[in-house]
């Protein structure tokens, strides 16, 4: 049987404590918050319902028209309504107390 090496455990170069990407990837918190209404790449505005997370670790968004349909139907899924899989690069966050 051969060895098979997946990407996410291989160590960042870029990392001075010789972690691998998942590890350091494990280490960035979520910096929007639940409930925080984020406007995506097409312009789209709803609500952060899920902080997760990619297999490498990566911090994701789940996001949903309903603030409070926060409820994962089984650990590991989230809720069918739910869009999920956003980075945080693809969000802006909106303030609501900003003038139009």
């Amino acid at each position: 049987m051969e060895n098979i090496t997946i990407i996410h455990d291989l160590k960042d170069s870029k990392d001075s404590l010789g972690r691998s990407f998942k590890e350091v990837n494990m280490k960035k918190t979520h910096n929007i918050t639940m409930g925080s209404l984020v406007e995506c790449h097409n312009g789209v505005r709803l609500f952060v319902v899920s902080l997760d997370r990619d297999c490498d670790g990566t911090p994701l968004y789940s996001l949903c028209a309903d603030k409070n349909d926060t409820v994962r139907y089984s650990e590991g899924f989230g809720n069918t309504g739910w869009d999920r899989g956003y980075s945080e690069g693809s969000l802006k966050v909106i303030n609501l107390n900003m003038p139009i």
